[in-house]
């Protein structure tokens, strides 16, 4: 009775197997040509997977193209599995350098499918959206503040556009700037974008938040 049960493990080990390496060449293939220039039997023969497996498994080349960037935004988020239970201010620094070093070290992945805009599938570009929806949501934890507040949720999001335009045109000089340099001046930066929320709504008091993230207080 036990002999079928392992068969199929086994069988569903080698598929598994196959449908992430088919994953993982989609990857790098659309990291370094824009989608337009990648063809399923590119893949395929890239992968060394026979051609009907990949629409097996995806159905379409839109279909491995979505897993290709769901894959990616799992491997960001993972990146921050390391972050050490600190005061937030810590935290948010090792957020921020782990997001650069991952962006670093996945430079071509990066620029084309991280950073380069919403591009022609805007639900290839949703996975990322909620990536950042839920780190601003984690971040405004941190800080004390209402994530769901109208102003800070936009200015949450002008800070993550600016994060996300200095990380691109950082990548582009080739990391001219030390890691630590950069996530100095970003912290500063959306030090700054908090301290503008009461030009939009008075009522909402950002001093602590911004105290807490600078590392001058900790969180009431």
């Amino acid at each position: 009775m036990s002999r079928p049960p392992a068969k199929m493990t086994a069988r569903s080990a080698r598929a598994a197997e196959t449908r992430q390496r088919l994953i993982d060449t989609a990857i790098t293939l659309f990291a370094e040509n824009d989608y337009d220039k990648v063809g399923v039997g590119e893949i395929s023969k890239t992968a060394d997977v026979a051609h009907g497996l990949l629409f097996h498994y995806f159905g379409t080349k839109r279909g491995i193209y979505l897993e290709a960037m769901r894959s990616t935004a799992e491997a960001m988020a993972r990146a921050f599995d390391g972050i050490p239970d600190a005061t937030p201010d810590k935290q948010i620094r090792a957020a921020l350098t782990a997001h650069l070093t991952y962006l670093r070290e996945h430079r071509g992945l990066a620029l084309r499918m991280v950073l380069g805009g919403r591009g022609a599938d805007p639900e290839a570009w949703q996975v990322f959206e909620n990536a950042r929806t839920a780190a601003l949501v984690a971040a405004a934890a941190m800080l004390g503040i209402d994530p769901h507040n109208d102003a800070i949720r936009l200015v949450g999001r002008t800070a993550v556009a600016a994060v996300d335009e200095t990380s691109a045109r950082w990548l582009e000089v080739e990391s001219r700037f030390d890691v630590d340099v950069v996530v100095d001046m970003l912290v500063h930066l959306i030090a700054g974008c908090l301290r503008s929320v009461p030009f939009l709504d008075s009522t909402v008091d950002v001093d602590h938040a911004v105290s807490v993230l600078l590392g001058d207080s900790a969180p009431a």
